[in-house]
C-alpha cells in the first residue's frame, strides 16, 4: 500500500522570493527567470 505526501508552500515575489529560484533549487538544475532575466541554480 502506497501513502503519498504532499507538501506546499506560499512563495511571494513582495518578501524578495522567487517561485522560480525556489523550483530550480529544489531540482537542483539551472533555470532562467523570464519575468526578469536572471539565471537561477
Amino acid at each position: 500500500m502506497q501513502i503519498y505526501h504532499l507538501e506546499a508552500k506560499v512563495i511571494s515575489r513582495g518578501t524578495g522570493r522567487s517561485a522560480v529560484a525556489a523550483s530550480a533549487y529544489m531540482s537542483c538544475s539551472k533555470i532562467l527567470n523570464e519575468y526578469d532575466g536572471v539565471q537561477h541554480d
